[in-house]
């Protein structure tokens, strides 16, 4: 018996599918997450400026 060194193609097929849901899921997480990441700058930019503030306070 010999074996066909090609992939058959239902393995073919279930790598391309494997690959749209890895490529959907990227893309999808990029846009759903920017507000949250907008979000998440904004509030390290605030805890930066109190922080210095509180530095320069006098005391």
């Amino acid at each position: 018996m010999r074996k066909s060194l090609r992939p058959s193609r239902s393995a073919r097929g279930q790598s391309m599918v494997e690959y749209a849901i890895v490529t959907a899921s990227l893309l999808v997480f990029s846009v759903g997450g920017w507000p949250f990441l907008v979000a998440l700058l904004n509030a390290l930019h605030r805890y930066f400026n109190s922080i210095y503030y509180v530095i320069q306070a006098p005391i």
